[in-house]
Protein backbone atom coordinates (compact mmCIF):
# COMPACT_ATOMS: atom_id res chain seq x y z
CA UNK A 1 0.00 0.00 0.00
CA UNK A 2 1.47 3.02 -1.06
CA UNK A 3 1.61 6.34 1.68
CA UNK A 4 0.86 10.03 1.13
CA UNK A 5 3.71 11.40 3.42
CA UNK A 6 4.28 14.43 2.09
CA UNK A 7 0.34 15.47 1.62
CA UNK A 8 -1.98 14.30 4.46
CA UNK A 9 -5.40 12.80 3.46
CA UNK A 10 -7.87 11.76 5.83
CA UNK A 11 -7.44 11.26 9.46
CA UNK A 12 -10.92 10.64 10.78
CA UNK A 13 -14.39 10.04 8.82
CA UNK A 14 -17.65 10.35 10.20
CA UNK A 15 -20.42 7.85 9.05
CA UNK A 16 -24.26 9.26 10.51
CA UNK A 17 -26.18 5.95 10.99
CA UNK A 18 -29.80 5.63 11.67
CA UNK A 19 -30.18 1.93 12.20
CA UNK A 20 -31.24 1.25 9.12
CA UNK A 21 -29.49 -0.67 6.47
CA UNK A 22 -29.53 1.92 4.26
CA UNK A 23 -27.70 4.07 5.97
CA UNK A 24 -24.83 1.14 7.14
CA UNK A 25 -24.33 1.21 3.14
CA UNK A 26 -21.93 4.22 3.28
CA UNK A 27 -20.07 1.54 5.73
CA UNK A 28 -17.73 0.14 3.27
CA UNK A 29 -16.45 2.96 1.59
CA UNK A 30 -16.19 4.78 4.64
CA UNK A 31 -13.71 2.04 5.61
CA UNK A 32 -11.88 1.57 2.31
CA UNK A 33 -11.29 5.07 2.54
CA UNK A 34 -9.80 4.66 6.33
CA UNK A 35 -8.14 1.63 5.56
CA UNK A 36 -5.91 3.35 2.99
CA UNK A 37 -5.32 6.38 5.28
CA UNK A 38 -4.68 4.61 8.31
CA UNK A 39 -7.15 6.86 9.97
CA UNK A 40 -10.58 6.55 12.48
CA UNK A 41 -13.63 5.92 11.92
CA UNK A 42 -16.73 7.53 13.72
CA UNK A 43 -19.92 5.91 13.63
CA UNK A 44 -22.55 8.72 15.11
CA UNK A 45 -26.14 7.38 15.68
CA UNK A 46 -28.17 10.58 16.09
CA UNK A 47 -31.49 9.58 17.82
CA UNK A 48 -34.70 11.85 17.36
CA UNK A 49 -36.54 13.04 19.96
CA UNK A 50 -39.93 11.99 18.69
CA UNK A 51 -38.13 8.24 18.07
CA UNK A 52 -37.75 7.52 21.73
CA UNK A 53 -40.84 10.01 23.60
CA UNK A 54 -43.42 10.00 21.09
CA UNK A 55 -45.40 12.88 22.55
CA UNK A 56 -42.11 14.88 23.05
CA UNK A 57 -41.88 17.85 24.43
CA UNK A 58 -45.52 17.33 26.16
CA UNK A 59 -44.34 13.67 27.72
CA UNK A 60 -43.74 13.61 31.81
CA UNK A 61 -40.73 13.80 33.18
CA UNK A 62 -41.45 11.09 35.24
CA UNK A 63 -41.61 9.06 31.42
CA UNK A 64 -39.62 10.57 29.12
CA UNK A 65 -36.07 9.98 31.05
CA UNK A 66 -36.50 6.25 31.17
CA UNK A 67 -37.91 6.22 27.59
CA UNK A 68 -34.94 8.44 26.44
CA UNK A 69 -32.77 6.05 28.60
CA UNK A 70 -34.61 2.66 26.75
CA UNK A 71 -33.60 4.58 23.64
CA UNK A 72 -30.14 5.29 24.14
CA UNK A 73 -29.30 1.54 25.73
CA UNK A 74 -30.85 0.55 22.18
CA UNK A 75 -28.57 2.69 20.21
CA UNK A 76 -25.73 1.53 22.51
CA UNK A 77 -26.49 -2.43 21.21
CA UNK A 78 -26.68 -1.32 17.74
CA UNK A 79 -23.69 0.25 17.65
CA UNK A 80 -21.94 -2.29 19.21
CA UNK A 81 -23.02 -5.15 16.42
CA UNK A 82 -22.18 -2.56 13.55
CA UNK A 83 -18.52 -2.31 14.64
CA UNK A 84 -18.17 -5.86 14.27
CA UNK A 85 -18.60 -5.86 10.58
CA UNK A 86 -16.19 -7.58 8.42
CA UNK A 87 -15.21 -3.62 6.76
CA UNK A 88 -14.43 -2.08 10.33
CA UNK A 89 -12.90 -5.30 12.10
CA UNK A 90 -9.24 -3.93 11.54
CA UNK A 91 -9.83 -0.67 11.93
CA UNK A 92 -9.88 1.87 14.96
CA UNK A 93 -13.64 2.43 15.21
CA UNK A 94 -14.73 4.78 17.89
CA UNK A 95 -18.78 5.66 18.78
CA UNK A 96 -21.32 8.85 19.31
CA UNK A 97 -25.07 9.15 20.41
CA UNK A 98 -26.32 12.06 20.38
CA UNK A 99 -30.03 13.34 20.36
CA UNK A 100 -30.94 15.28 17.82
CA UNK A 101 -31.86 15.13 14.10
CA UNK A 102 -30.68 18.40 12.94
CA UNK A 103 -27.46 18.76 10.71
CA UNK A 104 -26.19 21.00 13.53
CA UNK A 105 -25.95 17.96 16.04
CA UNK A 106 -23.70 15.92 13.14
CA UNK A 107 -21.81 18.79 12.44
CA UNK A 108 -21.25 19.50 16.37
CA UNK A 109 -19.56 16.08 16.41
CA UNK A 110 -18.03 16.31 13.84
CA UNK A 111 -15.87 19.28 15.02
CA UNK A 112 -15.59 17.94 18.53
CA UNK A 113 -14.50 14.64 17.87
CA UNK A 114 -11.54 16.41 14.39
CA UNK A 115 -13.45 15.00 11.71
CA UNK A 116 -12.44 15.72 7.67
CA UNK A 117 -14.78 13.90 5.98
CA UNK A 118 -18.36 12.95 6.41
CA UNK A 119 -19.54 9.47 4.29
CA UNK A 120 -23.16 9.32 4.15
CA UNK A 121 -25.75 7.32 2.36
CA UNK A 122 -28.83 8.61 0.93
CA UNK A 123 -32.55 7.79 1.17
CA UNK A 124 -35.09 7.30 -1.36
CA UNK A 125 -35.68 7.38 -4.93
CA UNK A 126 -36.26 10.81 -5.15
CA UNK A 127 -32.80 12.54 -4.34
CA UNK A 128 -30.53 13.26 -1.53
CA UNK A 129 -32.98 15.68 0.46
CA UNK A 130 -34.73 12.41 1.79
CA UNK A 131 -31.72 10.97 3.73
CA UNK A 132 -31.52 9.16 7.10
CA UNK A 133 -33.11 12.40 8.96
CA UNK A 134 -35.37 13.97 6.67
CA UNK A 135 -34.46 17.21 5.25
CA UNK A 136 -31.42 17.51 7.56
CA UNK A 137 -29.14 16.21 5.29
CA UNK A 138 -29.46 19.08 2.91
CA UNK A 139 -28.80 21.24 5.22
CA UNK A 140 -25.78 19.15 6.39
CA UNK A 141 -24.48 18.96 2.96
CA UNK A 142 -24.99 23.18 2.45
CA UNK A 143 -23.46 23.86 5.70
CA UNK A 144 -21.39 21.27 7.06
CA UNK A 145 -17.60 23.20 7.25
CA UNK A 146 -16.31 19.16 6.37
CA UNK A 147 -16.41 17.59 3.14
CA UNK A 148 -19.44 15.32 2.76
CA UNK A 149 -19.39 12.37 0.32
CA UNK A 150 -23.50 11.41 -0.66
CA UNK A 151 -23.27 7.75 -1.86
CA UNK A 152 -27.37 8.00 -3.53
CA UNK A 153 -28.17 4.41 -3.84
CA UNK A 154 -26.48 0.85 -4.41
CA UNK A 155 -25.94 1.96 -8.23
CA UNK A 156 -23.56 4.59 -6.84
CA UNK A 157 -21.07 2.04 -4.84
CA UNK A 158 -18.05 2.35 -5.76
CA UNK A 159 -16.60 -0.88 -4.26
CA UNK A 160 -15.12 -3.40 -5.47
CA UNK A 161 -13.10 -1.07 -7.61
CA UNK A 162 -12.24 -2.96 -10.80
CA UNK A 163 -10.07 0.22 -12.20
CA UNK A 164 -8.75 3.53 -11.02
CA UNK A 165 -10.58 6.12 -9.53
CA UNK A 166 -11.72 8.82 -11.52
CA UNK A 167 -12.70 12.10 -9.91
CA UNK A 168 -13.99 15.08 -11.83
CA UNK A 169 -14.04 18.58 -10.50
CA UNK A 170 -16.63 21.01 -11.70
CA UNK A 171 -14.99 24.25 -12.31
CA UNK A 172 -16.17 27.73 -12.93
CA UNK A 173 -12.81 29.92 -13.24
CA UNK A 174 -13.62 31.22 -9.12
CA UNK A 175 -11.34 31.02 -6.39
CA UNK A 176 -14.39 29.41 -4.59
CA UNK A 177 -15.01 26.71 -7.25
CA UNK A 178 -10.77 25.54 -6.62
CA UNK A 179 -11.82 24.70 -3.34
CA UNK A 180 -13.24 21.34 -4.18
CA UNK A 181 -9.58 20.59 -5.88
CA UNK A 182 -8.09 19.79 -2.72
CA UNK A 183 -10.48 17.09 -0.75
CA UNK A 184 -11.22 15.56 -4.33
CA UNK A 185 -7.44 15.02 -4.98
CA UNK A 186 -6.97 13.57 -1.21
CA UNK A 187 -9.98 11.21 -2.07
CA UNK A 188 -9.00 10.26 -5.34
CA UNK A 189 -5.54 9.55 -3.89
CA UNK A 190 -6.92 7.38 -0.78
CA UNK A 191 -9.53 5.24 -3.42
CA UNK A 192 -6.41 4.54 -5.51
CA UNK A 193 -4.76 2.70 -2.50
CA UNK A 194 -1.90 1.60 -4.26
CA UNK A 195 -2.90 2.27 -8.13
CA UNK A 196 -2.57 6.54 -9.22
CA UNK A 197 -5.52 7.74 -8.95
CA UNK A 198 -7.21 10.38 -11.66
CA UNK A 199 -8.83 13.59 -11.38
CA UNK A 200 -10.57 14.88 -14.54
CA UNK A 201 -10.79 19.00 -14.26
CA UNK A 202 -13.80 20.52 -16.15
CA UNK A 203 -14.30 24.24 -17.08
CA UNK A 204 -17.30 24.95 -17.54
CA UNK A 205 -18.34 28.23 -20.13
CA UNK A 206 -20.98 29.81 -21.87
CA UNK A 207 -21.18 29.65 -25.40
CA UNK A 208 -22.01 32.90 -27.04
CA UNK A 209 -25.00 32.74 -29.41
CA UNK A 210 -25.57 35.24 -31.93
CA UNK A 211 -29.22 36.52 -32.26
CA UNK A 212 -28.61 37.92 -35.89
CA UNK A 213 -26.63 36.55 -38.66
CA UNK A 214 -24.71 40.02 -38.27
CA UNK A 215 -22.97 38.77 -34.81
CA UNK A 216 -22.58 35.35 -36.03
CA UNK A 217 -18.53 36.22 -36.41
CA UNK A 218 -18.32 38.05 -33.25
CA UNK A 219 -19.78 35.58 -31.49
CA UNK A 220 -17.31 32.98 -32.75
CA UNK A 221 -14.87 34.98 -31.62
CA UNK A 222 -15.51 35.43 -28.54
CA UNK A 223 -16.33 31.80 -27.76
CA UNK A 224 -13.03 30.98 -29.00
CA UNK A 225 -12.17 33.36 -26.64
CA UNK A 226 -13.78 32.24 -23.78
CA UNK A 227 -12.41 28.10 -24.80
CA UNK A 228 -8.60 29.62 -25.23
CA UNK A 229 -9.01 31.14 -21.40
CA UNK A 230 -10.52 28.32 -19.82
CA UNK A 231 -7.36 26.19 -21.13
CA UNK A 232 -4.96 28.72 -20.11
CA UNK A 233 -6.92 28.40 -16.37
CA UNK A 234 -7.21 24.88 -16.41
CA UNK A 235 -2.96 24.41 -17.54
CA UNK A 236 -2.58 26.70 -14.42
CA UNK A 237 -4.52 24.30 -12.46
CA UNK A 238 -2.91 21.52 -13.43
CA UNK A 239 0.48 22.72 -12.40
CA UNK A 240 -0.79 22.45 -8.69
CA UNK A 241 -0.71 18.33 -9.74
CA UNK A 242 2.38 18.46 -11.70
CA UNK A 243 4.73 20.18 -9.43
CA UNK A 244 3.06 22.58 -6.28
CA UNK A 245 1.40 21.92 -3.77
CA UNK A 246 -0.82 18.82 -4.24
CA UNK A 247 2.80 16.91 -6.78
CA UNK A 248 3.17 14.37 -4.22
CA UNK A 249 -0.09 12.46 -4.70
CA UNK A 250 1.07 11.53 -7.96
CA UNK A 251 -2.04 11.51 -9.65
CA UNK A 252 -3.15 11.10 -13.28
CA UNK A 253 -4.65 14.74 -14.55
CA UNK A 254 -7.06 15.27 -17.48
CA UNK A 255 -9.32 17.81 -18.66
CA UNK A 256 -11.75 19.67 -20.95
CA UNK A 257 -14.15 22.41 -21.58
CA UNK A 258 -17.57 22.07 -21.76
CA UNK A 259 -19.53 25.18 -22.98
CA UNK A 260 -23.62 25.78 -22.27
CA UNK A 261 -25.99 28.34 -23.59
CA UNK A 262 -28.20 28.69 -20.91
CA UNK A 263 -28.11 27.80 -16.44
CA UNK A 264 -30.38 24.90 -17.21
CA UNK A 265 -27.88 23.38 -19.72
CA UNK A 266 -24.81 23.35 -16.50
CA UNK A 267 -26.17 20.08 -15.08
CA UNK A 268 -26.46 18.52 -18.52
CA UNK A 269 -23.12 19.10 -19.52
CA UNK A 270 -21.59 18.12 -16.42
CA UNK A 271 -23.40 14.88 -16.09
CA UNK A 272 -22.57 14.32 -20.19
CA UNK A 273 -18.96 15.21 -19.06
CA UNK A 274 -18.90 12.60 -16.15
CA UNK A 275 -20.03 9.77 -18.12
CA UNK A 276 -17.97 10.05 -21.11
CA UNK A 277 -14.11 10.24 -19.88
CA UNK A 278 -12.05 7.50 -19.22
CA UNK A 279 -9.34 5.39 -21.18
CA UNK A 280 -9.33 2.39 -19.02
CA UNK A 281 -10.13 -0.73 -20.95
CA UNK A 282 -13.89 -1.03 -21.08
CA UNK A 283 -14.44 1.84 -18.81
CA UNK A 284 -15.51 5.64 -19.96
CA UNK A 285 -16.46 7.83 -17.26
CA UNK A 286 -15.58 8.53 -13.53
CA UNK A 287 -16.51 7.47 -10.50
CA UNK A 288 -17.40 10.45 -8.54
CA UNK A 289 -18.17 14.05 -8.98
CA UNK A 290 -16.97 17.17 -7.09
CA UNK A 291 -18.20 20.29 -6.28
CA UNK A 292 -18.22 23.16 -3.50
CA UNK A 293 -20.86 25.33 -2.25
CA UNK A 294 -20.94 28.10 0.35
CA UNK A 295 -24.45 28.83 1.75
CA UNK A 296 -26.68 31.30 1.34
CA UNK A 297 -25.27 33.41 -1.30
CA UNK A 298 -23.52 33.26 -4.50
CA UNK A 299 -23.85 29.20 -5.49
CA UNK A 300 -26.69 28.61 -3.70
CA UNK A 301 -29.48 29.47 -5.85
CA UNK A 302 -27.05 26.58 -8.25
CA UNK A 303 -26.38 24.18 -6.27
CA UNK A 304 -29.49 24.00 -4.20
CA UNK A 305 -31.96 25.24 -6.66
CA UNK A 306 -31.83 23.83 -10.18
CA UNK A 307 -27.89 22.94 -10.79
CA UNK A 308 -26.81 20.55 -7.44
CA UNK A 309 -30.15 19.32 -7.05
CA UNK A 310 -30.24 17.83 -10.46
CA UNK A 311 -27.31 16.66 -9.98
CA UNK A 312 -27.65 14.83 -7.23
CA UNK A 313 -31.20 13.02 -8.83
CA UNK A 314 -29.72 11.98 -11.58
CA UNK A 315 -25.93 11.43 -11.50
CA UNK A 316 -25.31 7.54 -10.62
CA UNK A 317 -22.30 8.47 -8.95
CA UNK A 318 -21.47 9.26 -5.20
CA UNK A 319 -20.98 13.41 -5.06
CA UNK A 320 -18.16 15.31 -2.99
CA UNK A 321 -19.80 18.21 -1.45
CA UNK A 322 -16.94 21.06 -0.33
CA UNK A 323 -18.04 23.90 1.67
CA UNK A 324 -16.21 26.81 0.52
CA UNK A 325 -15.94 30.01 2.32
CA UNK A 326 -16.13 33.07 0.44
CA UNK A 327 -13.56 35.86 1.18
CA UNK A 328 -15.70 38.52 2.97
CA UNK A 329 -16.92 36.05 5.42
CA UNK A 330 -13.33 34.83 6.82
CA UNK A 331 -12.23 36.77 9.58
CA UNK A 332 -9.90 39.86 8.91
CA UNK A 333 -10.69 38.97 5.27
CA UNK A 334 -9.63 42.67 3.90
CA UNK A 335 -9.52 43.76 0.05
CA UNK A 336 -8.22 46.98 -1.18
CA UNK A 337 -10.47 49.12 -4.20
CA UNK A 338 -7.47 48.19 -6.86
CA UNK A 339 -7.62 44.19 -5.91
CA UNK A 340 -11.61 44.93 -6.13
CA UNK A 341 -11.84 46.45 -9.31
CA UNK A 342 -8.58 44.49 -10.82
CA UNK A 343 -9.85 42.19 -13.94
CA UNK A 344 -9.09 38.64 -12.26
CA UNK A 345 -11.76 39.59 -9.83
CA UNK A 346 -13.70 41.07 -11.71
CA UNK A 347 -13.51 38.01 -13.74
CA UNK A 348 -14.28 35.53 -10.60
CA UNK A 349 -17.06 38.03 -9.80
CA UNK A 350 -18.78 37.19 -12.79
CA UNK A 351 -18.23 33.10 -13.17
CA UNK A 352 -19.20 33.35 -9.38
CA UNK A 353 -23.22 34.63 -10.89
CA UNK A 354 -22.63 32.71 -13.86
CA UNK A 355 -22.37 29.08 -12.20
Amino acid sequence: MKEHTHTSLFHKILVPLDSSSLAEEAIPLAAHIAHTCNAEVLLLRVVPPSSCIPMYPYTPLNLAEPMREAAFSCAREYLKRVTTFTHLDTLKVHTDIQMGGSAATIIDSSRVHGVDLIVMRSHGETGFTRWVMGSTAQQLVRYSPIPVLVIRGTQSQLLPLTHSPRVLIALDGSSLAEEAIRPAAQLSAALAQSDRGAIHLTRVVERIVPRHPKEKAAAEQQNKEHRAEAEAYLKQVKERFLVGDLATLNLNITSSVVAYFDLEEITKRILEESSCIGDEPGFTGCDIIAMTTHGRHGFQHFLFGSFTEAVFDAAPQPILVIHAVKPEEQPHAMKSEEEKQSPKNKREQADITIF
